[in-house]
């Protein structure tokens, strides 16, 4: 629902008139909140004092944490002994939650409710016994459902819910958990409050106001407001206005620099096509056991889907394909034709001076992403659903405060909530998510409050693959969802929509979508672009925002044409062909030709034997026409191809080995006469690899030790994450001390490097020199 400030302003003078207010009860005078932020604030507090729960839906970007903490602090020095609040937010924001309640509103007082087991039970006891004397606290939805025992029991006065859409099942173990917790007031916080369906929105409200709406009317009010006329538009209005708030940022931010989105679509390569009309052809009778309507009876044609996404991304997401000996070089590049664009453009954008956010749904991207950024030198730091809570922050700090940072890379899901990451401007999503509101969360991460620079979103589509008829149905369904909040028009149904088969588009139609331009044998990932033209004009490392003209159409327009209207709608059409809809005939015919290709080929390979498939992913699935079947051979010659197939192989494998050893001998030269020349002195330290003496190392320690008072010590690993520069005694006489290092080449400030340029400068001038060195190296 849009609220906007002259609705609210009966409400913005009952309890805080300005920032004045809320600076005398206790928060940071240099920190003012802004006009629709306050009336955000008086907006919860009059939801506390009718008693019902609250759903803060602002777009992503506006500050609901902000407000949130404003109307927290409100309640606890409105009473003189207020009980604390509970947090529960996503891991990967924890220490955000922490950071923004000190800065905010340093008088209260915040602990975090996270660790092993041990601690936590150290925590809980000292909250017990009252050693904690706290006013809120943060925690996760694990935690939740792990200690619920323990967290239930505390007389909690609030409890709030970030990146609330968790809750959005009402069958889910958090929400049943959560709901069965006795606390009187509950406050959600989502940018995304509809994500597919009324469903999720009723599952919202019978947490927040559970006698108003009950789980057994969840029914009749989807009937009800599924397909409405204008005034049952306005009863809805009026049902959820005291429940629900959502801004927009075109609504209430005119100061924020702008966004503008782009997409562009690249080729794929030779190695590519091959993986793509393989993986199609490797399951024929996928495509034969769908029902009536085109929808799957099995997950295979959704596996085919996913398949299909990764060969799109890089081959080298499949095993068996990348050659060996695996060292990272230019192959890396020159099979993707997505990583060829990226490579061209992050070298414009690095030189021009912006900062970038990289987002990809799959963590085996992200490490092929991460080899490549090394091999061009690029600096970066990394989150993904693997890094620890604590690291997070520390990734997050060190690329917002550090300018020579170039690139961040995060997963689309684990990086998409909760995070600040305003030092970037401009935003790249490597694949698209099939839900597009994760997209619009993760690029919310660039673009919200505190932003001083336009935002320029990128976003990487293959052309003629799956990727652009997802990317299709995203953005219709985007729409959709849009217009059920903010313009009340509840038209996506009873049943939960699909997210890509209904009846114009059916899955199976998606999967053949661009087959007849993929058959052609042309590599169409070579690339010669003019990134100023295609991305805009830049200046001083900021992007050039260009007056857009509207012009006005006469005539009044249905909300269909104006759905129609929203973005451009030449990006599916290609030769006067609309692909948003359905695939072309030519695409059928293509499909179905490769199809029968490859059952041809399958069945005269295979003789008069009805054996099942067993071809390889690499497999050619397309022959220029029908073999002949294979000559019966004798046992005899069986062997004698496989002694002369072996001995190739080995001689083969010796010319290798020998043009490699010859080459890195060519390589060690040159970095020689490189060093010498500038006369440098390689400090690096050259660890055994013989297994022995590893072994040997190891036997040195006696595990087994008994401490001081003559206890046998456990031989587990006991983890303790900190700051490196601030070991924690253990109590042991054994300690790893473990720090990730460094090789950008660039010497970094703070922790372990601003402690060794204290003792000696040495270190910081031979570690760069040997980054500059190692630079100029590649390009001999």
């Amino acid at each position: 629902m849009d609220i906007s400030d002259s609705e609210d302003k009966n409400v913005t003078e009952k309890y805080i008139k300005s920032n004045k207010d809320l600076n005398a009860i206790g928060w940071a005078d240099s920190i003012p909140l802004r006009i629709y932020q306050l009336s955000g604030v008086n907006w919860l507090i009059d939801c506390y004092k009718k008693q019902h729960g609250a759903i803060l839906g602002d777009e992503m970007g506006l500050g609901k944490t902000c407000q949130t903490i404003a109307f927290i602090l409100y309640n606890q020095r409105s009473k003189k002994k207020a009980q604390p609040s509970l947090v529960v937010c996503p891991r990967s924001v924890l220490e955000n939650w922490e950071a923004e309640i000190k800065r905010f509103a340093p008088t209260l007082k915040v602990l975090c409710y996270t660790g092993d087991k041990e601690k936590r039970n150290e925590l809980a006891q000292n909250m017990k016994n009252k050693s904690h004397n706290i006013n809120i606290l943060v925690t996760t939805y694990e935690l939740c459902l792990k200690d619920s025992g323990f967290l239930s029991s505390i007389p909690w006065t609030c409890l709030v819910v970030d990146e609330a859409h968790r809750l959005k099942n009402n069958e889910s173990q958090l929400h049943l958990t959560l709901k069965e917790w006795d606390i009187p007031h509950s406050v959600l916080l989502t940018g995304t409050p509809v994500q597919n369906n009324l469903q999720e929105l009723y599952s919202l409200l019978s947490f927040i106001a559970p006698r108003k709406f009950r789980k057994s009317g969840q029914e009749k009010f989807v009937d009800k407001f599924s397909d409405m006329d204008k005034s049952g538009m306005k009863e809805l209005h009026s049902l959820l206005k005291p429940y629900l708030l959502r801004r927009t940022k075109d609504e209430v931010l005119k100061d924020l620099p702008k966004k503008s989105e782009i997409v562009m679509f690249h080729g794929i390569s030779k190695l590519q096509k091959k993986l793509y009309k393989a993986i199609l052809t490797k399951d024929i009778s996928a495509f034969e056991t769908v029902n009536y309507r085109g929808e799957m009876s099995s997950p295979s044609l959704m596996n085919i889907l996913m398949q299909l996404r990764k060969c799109v991304n890089h081959p080298y997401l499949f095993d068996g394909v990348e050659p060996e000996p695996f060292m990272i070089g230019d192959h890396l590049i020159d099979v993707s034709g997505k990583l060829a664009l990226m490579d061209k453009m992050l070298s414009y954008l690095k030189s021009a001076g912006h900062k970038v956010l990289l987002f990809s749904q799959m963590t085996h991207m992200l490490d092929i992403l991460q080899d490549y950024l090394g091999y061009r030198g690029y600096t970066y730091e990394r989150l993904d659903g693997s890094v620890r809570g604590e690291e997070r922050f520390i990734a997050v700090q060190n690329f917002n405060k550090n300018e020579d940072t170039f690139v961040f890379l995060l997963s689309t899901r684990a990086g998409g909530q909760g995070l600040n990451l305003v030092a970037a401007d401009t935003v790249i999503f490597v694949d698209s998510d099939f839900n597009p509101q994760n997209d619009l969360q993760a690029a919310a991460r660039a673009h919200r409050i505190g932003q001083t620079r336009p935002v320029k979103i990128v976003r990487l589509i293959g052309k003629n693959t799956v990727e652009e008829i997802i990317l299709k149905r995203a953005e219709d369904k985007l729409k959709l969802t849009e217009k059920v909040i903010e313009e009340g028009e509840f038209s996506l149904g009873l049943s939960k929509q699909k997210l890509f088969t209904d009846d114009k588009v059916k899955l199976t139609d998606i999967l053949k979508f661009g087959v007849e331009d993929l058959l052609k044998d042309d590599d169409s990932s070579e690339l010669d672009l003019d990134f100023t033209e295609l991305l805009g004009p830049t200046v001083g490392g900021e992007w050039q925002v260009k007056e857009e003209v509207i012009e006005e159409k006469e005539g009044d327009q249905s909300d269909e044409e104006m759905l129609d209207d929203q973005g451009p709608q030449s990006m599916y059409v290609f030769e006067g062909t609309d692909y948003s809809k359905e695939p072309s005939t030519a695409d059928q015919k293509a499909f179905e030709e490769l199809i029968e290709a490859s059952r041809v080929v399958l069945e005269e390979g295979l003789g008069e034997r009805s054996l099942r498939r067993t071809t390889s992913l690499l497999m050619g699935p397309l022959a220029e026409g029908g073999r002949k079947p294979r000559k019966q051979i004798t046992p005899e010659e069986m062997e004698e191809r496989k002694r002369k197939k072996k001995e190739a192989a080995e001689k083969k494998a010796k010319l290798a080995e020998e043009q490699e050893i010859r080459r890195a001998q060519e390589r060690r030269k040159k970095m020689e006469d490189l060093w010498k020349a500038n006369s440098y002195t390689s400090a690096r330290v050259e660890v055994p690899s013989d297994e022995e003496d590893e072994e040997e190392n190891l036997s040195q320690i006696d595990f087994d030790q008994e401490d001081d008072e003559n206890k046998p010590r456990s031989r587990a690993i006991h983890y303790i994450s900190g700051d490196v520069m601030k070991p924690v005694d253990t109590g042991s006489s054994v300690n790893l001390i473990v720090h990730c290092a460094d090789d950008s080449g660039g010497w970094g400030k703070g922790g372990v490097f601003t402690a060794i340029s204290k003792r000696s400068d040495v270190p910081e001038k031979q570690y760069e020199l040997a980054g500059n060195l190692f630079g100029r190296f590649r390009k001999i």
